[in-house]
C-alpha cells in the first residue's frame, strides 16, 4: 500500500516539470503561442489618427476592435483583401460612405490600406473619412504587401452586400499567406 502514495508522488512531479519545460520552451520560442494567462497586448492609439504599424493593425484585427478599408480598386479587392475588410476606393467615397458608415460605428480604429510604399490611396481614403467626421482613421502604409508577407487572414471575392445589418465583407476566404494578388503593385497608382 505505500507504493501508490510513492506513484502519485513521482506522476505529480514529472507532470510538473512537463509543465515547467513546455512553459519555458514557448517562452523563447518567437513563434510560440501566448500563455493563456497572459495579458492581452494594448495597443496605444494617437486620438488623431495618423499610420498604424502592421504588429498594432493585426492586433486590432484579431481582437475584432477595428474595421479594415481596402483602398485599392474592386478588381484588386477581389484577388485578395484583408479577411472582413470592406472594398471603398477613394473615387467610390461620395457614393458609398453613407452605405458604409453605420459599419464604422463603434470600432476602436478605422485602418485604410491600399498597396506598395508610395500608394496614395489609403492617404486619400483617410482624407476623405476625416473630412466626414471620422476621427479614429488610421492608414497602414504598404499595407496589403505587409499583410500577405506576415501571412494573416485573407479573403477572396466580391464584397458582400451593403446592409447595416451585412457582416463584414469577406468573400471566399484564402490559406493565410497565400497570395491572392499582385503584392507590391497597385493599379490605380501606377497611373498617378
Amino acid at each position: 500500500m505505500r507504493l501508490v502514495p510513492k506513484i502519485l508522488l513521482q506522476s505529480l512531479a514529472i507532470l510538473a516539470v512537463s509543465a515547467v519545460l513546455a512553459l519555458g520552451v514557448n517562452f523563447i520560442r518567437p513563434d510560440g503561442p501566448a500563455p493563456v494567462f497572459a495579458a492581452p497586448s494594448v495597443v496605444q492609439l494617437s486620438k488623431n489618427g495618423g499610420e498604424i504599424g502592421l504588429k498594432d493593425a493585426a492586433m486590432l484585427f484579431i481582437t475584432g476592435r477595428a474595421v479594415f478599408l481596402d483602398a485599392r480598386s474592386q478588381f484588386e479587392y477581389q484577388l485578395g483583401h484583408v479577411q472582413g475588410a470592406i472594398s471603398l476606393p477613394p473615387r467610390e467615397f461620395a457614393s458609398q460612405y453613407q452605405d458604409i458608415k453605420p459599419r464604422l460605428a463603434g470600432k476602436e480604429a478605422v485602418i485604410t490600406y491600399c498597396d506598395g510604399e508610395r500608394c496614395p490611396l489609403s492617404h486619400s481614403l483617410a482624407k476623405y473619412l476625416r473630412e466626414a467626421g471620422v476621427k479614429n482613421v488610421y492608414v497602414l502604409v504598404n499595407g496589403w504587401s505587409l499583410w500577405l508577407a506576415e501571412k494573416l487572414p485573407i479573403a477572396k471575392g466580391a464584397a458582400a452586400p451593403m446592409s447595416s445589418a451585412a457582416p463584414a465583407a469577406s468573400g471566399t476566404s484564402a490559406a493565410p499567406g497565400k497570395s491572392a494578388g499582385r503584392g507590391g503593385i497597385c493599379r490605380d497608382c501606377e497611373n498617378k
